[in-house]
């Protein structure tokens, strides 16, 4: 069997465990392994290939929880964010405050009834220098990341929908959340 020692390789492996079982999951690492030394070439070829896999194999609904799960960590920044939530007067104030401090990064606006929560350029650094064929199924793991992010700062479970997508012809990556 090749190596797949990769961590993203892993992270995927065990949402697919986590979500479908472990039967998908030995089926995934086994057609698709990825070393922890793949170059961006392989890491983008991989990520396309990954997107076509899960798309084969699953439905929409499925794909978005295993792709969410295994999204990167919002670290140090959601407590960051936390604190700039809570010591602001509204929404207003929490969007100005954010942009301030994250922008031109990311950009966060409101309209009375949902966040809007956007990066300028993908900064995956699977995808972002690709030119591998990326849909939705790939970024749905900006998904987790702003939900992690969103449910710490506000204390609450948020709802998170993608509405467009960098690579996936999208002007930005922006996010819907509730």
């Amino acid at each position: 069997m090749p190596k797949s020692d990769n961590k993203h390789a892993i992270s995927l492996y065990n949402s697919l465990d986590k979500h479908i079982g472990h039967v998908a999951a030995e089926d995934f690492l086994e057609k698709l392994p990825l070393s922890k030394s793949a170059d961006y070439v392989k890491k983008s070829k991989w990520a396309s290939d990954v997107c076509v896999y899960l798309e084969e194999w699953f439905a929409e609904d499925e794909i978005s929880k295993i792709r969410m799960e295994c999204s990167c960590r919002p670290g140090d920044k959601a407590e960051k964010v936390k604190k700039l939530y809570h010591t602001s007067a509204d929404y207003d104030e929490f969007c100005e405050r954010f942009n301030k401090e994250y922008a031109p990064e990311n950009n966060l606006s409101h309209d009375g009834k949902a966040l809007y929560f956007s990066y300028p350029t993908c900064y995956c650094s699977y995808v972002k220098r690709g030119t591998g064929n990326i849909t939705n199924s790939w970024c749905f793991c900006t998904l987790g990341y702003a939900e992690k992010l969103f449910s710490h700062a506000l204390s609450r479970e948020v709802k998170v929908e993608l509405l467009e997508s960098v690579k996936t012809g999208g002007e930005k990556c922006l996010m819907k959340i509730t």
